[in-house]
């Protein structure tokens, strides 16, 4: 899958960005993901630094709630099923200052591969 196919590893590919980043890396050719919409995706999340912190997680949300951050939720809006986009997401579109103790520092620059999976009706 193209999720597999990209290993992120730490570089200055990703620099902090004032939002998100978004490399295509397969173009879908299904229905496409906008707000209110709900989706299913499977991603994997690493540090800036190469870090893995989450792999092949996958799960159902819906593009105008607060499932997600705020970053993959722009990063996916416009997305067509089938896709996979590599995302450069700044902190305060992730975790922020808090970032999530013993997983995500505080103010991490996130780097998501996210394929979308379905597009519901």
């Amino acid at each position: 899958t193209p999720l597999h196919s990209v290993v992120y590893t730490a570089s200055k590919e990703c620099p902090v960005p004032k939002g998100v980043k978004i490399e295509e890396i397969t173009v879908g050719t299904g229905s496409v993901a906008l707000r209110n919409t709900a989706i299913r995706i499977r991603y994997n999340g690493y540090l800036k630094n190469g870090v893995l912190f989450q792999k092949d997680f996958e799960d159902t949300i819906t593009l105008s709630r607060r499932d997600v951050i705020a970053g993959l939720r722009y990063g996916i809006e416009g997305m067509r099923e089938g896709g996979c986009r590599k995302m450069c997401i700044s902190p305060h579109l992730g975790y922020g200052e808090q970032g999530i103790p013993g997983m995500i520092p505080p103010n991490a620059v996130l780097i998501f591969v996210v394929e979308l999976l379905k597009v519901f009706p």
